[in-house]
């Protein structure tokens, strides 16, 4: 029930960013497209190599190893797009950013863990994702929502703009209630032991630093590409906030499933906060500007 909650309200969300943009925001993300691929070179270089060395260096079981490197391997999606929209930064980019990552995850992510297994497990296992059911997913939850708020920004534009400054109340409030349910709904289905409060003090720093090296990395390699303010926080939040959900989903298929889940979970405590830290410090928008 509370998975059918979170979904309708993500896609309510993403209906009303879709209102905030014209077919103009996107049509300039192509026209211009140094943003968009100094955000792909970001995710699909500089996090796995960092993923990498920190899960080299962590005092962890190998499947643990393998876990922490999977976490870079998956994209985020809808909660980039809804942060990057509340904190004013690159909107078209962001969901052009998570539409492109559905189609090229299904191939990513076995490459990629493929080569984490030969690096750290010294196994063979083989990782296969649905092209269908990813870039179904992202259409369901992404596109068609933000594409039908477009269309009523386009043809409905007095319903758009009497709504916009309610909506900037209530996306934020919505975001906040999505993760509250995630967080505090537990998931009865598993079969894996809870986490320890000493497996949290071992794996929280290095999930820690990925997550923040990560928006940094993306952050300064924008800069040294001279993107504008706006799409700088974009490729920050795309490279730093990833998908646990995904990694856990990925974790799943794999032997040692329970212990490759860990990084995951821990990293899922906190990175949303981090995130909207993150953006506070280094964007425009303050906390008393969000709901104006």
């Amino acid at each position: 029930m509370a998975d059918y909650l979170v979904n309708f309200t993500l896609i309510l969300i993403m209906i009303g960013i879709g209102m905030s943009l014209t077919f103009q925001d996107f049509k300039n993300v192509f026209l211009y497209p140094k943003s968009i691929l100094t955000g792909i070179g970001s995710q699909l270089l500089i996090l796995p190599v960092l993923s990498f060395c920190l899960a080299y260096f962590a005092p962890v079981s190998a499947f643990e190893k393998l876990g922490i490197v999977l976490i870079a391997f998956c994209p985020v999606g809808t909660t980039s797009n809804i942060l990057v929209h509340i904190f004013r930064a690159n909107t078209a980019l962001s969901i052009s950013m998570t539409i492109f990552n559905s189609l090229i995850s299904p191939f990513s992510i076995p490459f990629f863990i493929s080569l984490a297994i030969m690096f750290f497990v010294q196994g063979d296992s083989t990782v296969s994702l649905s092209f269908s059911e990813s870039f179904i997913h992202i259409l369901i939850f992404v596109i068609l929502p933000a594409f039908l708020g477009l269309m009523i920004r386009k043809y409905k534009k007095q319903v758009a703009d009497f709504l916009e400054k309610p909506l900037k109340i209530i996306l934020p409030l919505l975001l906040l209630a999505v993760f509250s349910i995630k967080i505090f709904y537990s998931d009865s289905s598993s079969t894996c032991n809870p986490l320890s409060v000493d497996e949290i003090i071992m794996l929280a720093p290095y999930v820690l630093l990925l997550n923040i090296l990560g928006m940094y990395g993306g952050f300064l390699l924008s800069k040294v590409f001279s993107l504008d303010k706006a799409s700088q926080l974009t490729v920050a939040i795309e490279t730093g906030l990833q998908n646990t959900a995904l990694a856990l989903s990925v974790a799943t298929m794999l032997e040692n499933s329970c212990e490759i889940e860990k990084p995951a979970l821990v990293y899922a405590m906190f990175t949303f906060f981090t995130a909207v830290l993150f953006l506070l410090v280094h964007s425009d928008v303050k906390v008393k500007d969000i709901f104006k």
